[in-house]
């Protein structure tokens, strides 16, 4: 499909030039389609940009729900949610440089908006099952859940940034365990 050929051409132009470097031609050639096909799926740059980014934060909160959604203990559901968030920047090193580098970039106020609005909209979400943690069972500390929700983005963002810029030093297995570790013992009272 010429949509998706588009999209993974504008997020691996919009990785290597950067949002104010990368042209609709680049990308249309990348993609190997008309520039019209190109114009008639986005009409600008900032609208292709938008749907890269907002794709990405959809497919990490689609994996988030229904792994907490899954009927595992909480600690193989935390575990699986990490796991997909690494796997999400991990394995789309161009996606990574996108969300790290340029989604503040000088990007139109509307399309900022939308995007920050998505990501207001995931935290809530991620607040909302710190939240559950914190009354059923009494599994998470008595911490401000939003403050929460943001810090555990913030870290995995964070380490997943870092070991792309280090990943002689460590194995994928130790970055999950290391960011396991960290969100799991600040955030809940026991996982023995």
């Amino acid at each position: 499909m010429s949509k998706d050929k588009i999209i993974q051409a504008a997020i691996e132009v919009f990785s290597e030039n950067g949002y104010h470097r990368a042209s609709m031609d680049e990308i249309a050639a990348r993609a190997q389609v008309a520039k019209g096909t190109l114009y008639y799926n986005f009409p600008g740059k900032s609208q292709l940009f938008k749907t890269v980014v907002k794709q990405g934060i959809e497919d990490i909160m689609q994996r988030t729900e229904a792994e907490l959604n899954s009927p595992l203990p909480m600690k193989e559901k935390i575990e699986r949610v990490i796991r997909d968030h690494l796997d999400l920047f991990l394995e789309s090193r161009h996606f990574s440089h996108i969300v790290f580098n340029e989604i503040s970039n000088g990007i139109e106020q509307d399309v900022l908006d939308e995007l920050k609005e998505l990501k207001r909209k995931y935290l809530s979400f991620l607040a909302s099952i710190i939240e559950e943690g914190q009354c059923e069972e009494n599994l998470c500390r008595a911490v401000d859940a939003n403050l929460a929700a943001a810090s555990i983005v913030g870290t995995l963002e964070s380490t997943c940034n870092y070991y792309l810029n280090h990943q002689d030093a460590y194995s994928r297995d130790d970055l999950e365990q290391f960011a396991f570790t960290m969100i799991t013992q600040g955030l809940f009272i026991s996982f023995e």
